[in-house]
């Protein structure tokens, strides 16, 4: 939702998704430094298939679309693929015949496929030789990348690094939705434009 400012021009709401989504900021660190992601590629050179391992909403996904960017950068082929449901495993089926040789498949929600369609991606991928990365919420028995943590100096970093709030949000607030929601950043960030809203209603 837009909202005037002084001198009447519109201003969004700063926690908006298209400021917080997926690739709209860089990937951070626990300690809300920059990811080395070039530190995965090498992981993924390495052994082929490897995972992104965390809890929901800490940056998996962040992770994830930066490598995307990275390889596009790179001119090397590769295809995401999320999955929110065990019948996307369609799409990753679809994906897999669409790969070139040495693709590399980033498949977000990897824990959602289940037995046995996880079994035979990660079959048909080490048949074809491509390259795979995949996040889950848990260990996946692929070599482990990199692990994601959400963190109070994360979530201070994430915000610091989106569209001015205009003094709407202060320290407690990022404090308090960090806890309320159990480390979860995609939920306290959704809980701060809520926050955001009720006060330039208010003002």
């Amino acid at each position: 939702m837009a909202h005037l400012a002084p001198g009447g021009r519109q201003r969004s709401n700063p926690f908006a998704t298209r400021h917080t989504r997926p690739g709209a900021v860089p990937p951070l660190d626990r300690t809300g430094d920059p990811l080395d992601v070039g530190a995965v590629l090498l992981a993924l050179e390495r052994h082929r298939l490897v995972s992104i391992v965390g809890p929901h909403g800490t940056g998996k996904s962040t992770l994830l679309a930066a490598l995307a960017e990275r390889l596009a950068m790179e001119h090397q082929p590769a295809e995401m693929v999320r999955l929110r449901r065990r019948r996307d495993a369609l799409r990753l089926l679809a994906a897999c015949r669409r790969a070139e040789a040495d693709s590399t498949l980033l498949v977000d929600g990897w824990e959602r496929l289940g037995w046995p369609w996880s079994f035979f991606a990660t079959a048909i991928a080490r048949l074809r030789g491509w390259r795979m990365v995949v996040t889950s919420h848990r260990t996946t028995g692929m070599p482990v990348a990199a692990r994601t943590t959400g963190t109070l100096p994360l979530l201070t970093a994430i915000v610091a690094r989106l569209p001015a709030h205009d003094g709407q949000i202060t320290g407690v607030d990022l404090a308090d939705a960090f806890t309320r929601h159990g480390g979860n950043l995609r939920d306290a960030l959704g809980d701060l434009y809520d926050r955001y809203e009720m006060r330039t209603r208010r003002s």
